[in-house]
């Protein structure tokens, strides 16, 4: 048999399934915006999963949906060279699980995933033309 609930408990217990532990491992109490600025980032050294969602690079620099595994400074440190010619390219490094929501953003125009990814294939299209 089910248990019904009136609006008012249902009500009080979406709320207490909200609460979150604002106190970090050495007992000082975080701020909500600052949890919820720092909520789905990565702790400094641990390992991710990122995924590629930019416009292929000529010369088989990076290519699109290209899945990337370390530590987020391990990732940069080996996309030095096209993060140099680049630089929009980190923005379009997204995680993996977010991968599908971020390329329907990047899709849409006037969203800004979609700004840099248009930047991206100007360089690109810039670059070929500053070669010929």
């Amino acid at each position: 048999m089910a248990v019904k609930k009136n609006a008012t408990e249902a009500a009080g217990t979406a709320e207490k399934e909200k609460t979150v532990n604002t106190t970090t491992k050495d007992g000082k109490v975080v701020s909500g915006a600052d949890s919820a600025a720092t909520e789905g980032k990565e702790k400094e050294g641990e390992a991710v999963t990122l995924a590629y969602i930019g416009p292929q690079l000529p010369g088989g620099l990076l290519k699109t949906n290209k899945i990337m595994i370390g530590t987020r400074e391990e990732i940069m440190k080996e996309l030095a060279g096209v993060l140099e010619k680049y630089p929009l390219v980190e923005k379009m490094l997204v995680p993996v699980e977010k991968m599908a929501e971020k390329k329907d953003k990047a899709a849409t125009a006037g969203n800004i995933l979609n700004k840099y990814y248009t930047d991206i294939v100007s360089s690109i299209a810039a670059g070929e033309r500053k070669e010929e």
